[in-house]
């Protein structure tokens, strides 16, 4: 699995509004492309001049696909009106593991 981080900090309401709505208005065609596993636009708490954008991928195919789509354009638009340089990751999952991980840490029997 790959997951894509993009955090936009605006000076401005208004700007981070627009960006905002750029955003959501992806939110749903992204989420039933090929390969995407998730994709998510999260408001900042401790920063509320920033939105973070997260997208989870199967595979870095249907990541490239992703990246050299039209519809990727207008992320990159959200990115263009940041006021500070955006921070952009992309993360290589090897492994997930849920509550067992906290079970066996504890010593605990997993629930079920």
């Amino acid at each position: 699995m790959i997951s894509a981080t993009l955090r936009i900090s605006v000076a401005t309401t208004r700007k981070k509004s627009e960006v905002v709505r750029l955003l959501r208005s992806l939110l749903g065609p992204t989420q039933v492309e090929t390969g995407c596993i998730s994709c998510r636009l999260y408001q900042e708490i401790d920063d509320p001049k920033s939105v973070t954008w997260v997208e989870q991928w199967t595979t870095a195919d249907a990541l490239n696909r992703h990246l050299k789509s039209p519809r990727y354009r207008k992320i990159l638009a959200a990115l263009d009106m940041s006021d500070a340089k955006p921070d952009i990751r992309f993360d290589t999952v090897i492994e997930t593991q849920g509550m067992r991980l906290i079970a066996d840490a504890r010593g605990a029997e997993s629930p079920e």
